[in-house]
């Protein structure tokens, strides 16, 4: 399997609403900024346990996730 497939396999919640509130929440698919850019990197376990999160995650309050400086 490429690894381009393999990526594709990767499950996400974005729905291609691709804008950020004043706490770099993305207001389509609720992940923080940090979470989008880390994706791909997170084990199986991680990206089920946002995913469990998302429903019910609260994006008008600041986040708990660290901003990064790229």
């Amino acid at each position: 399997m490429s690894q381009q497939h393999s990526y594709m396999q990767v499950r996400s919640p974005c729905v291609s609403v691709c804008e950020y509130n004043e706490h770099y929440y993305c207001t389509g698919c609720k992940r923080h900024m940090d979470e989008i850019i880390d994706w791909l990197d997170y084990s199986d376990e991680k990206r089920a346990s946002v995913m469990q999160e998302l429903p019910t995650r609260d994006i008008s309050k600041p986040s708990g996730v660290t901003f990064k400086s790229y």
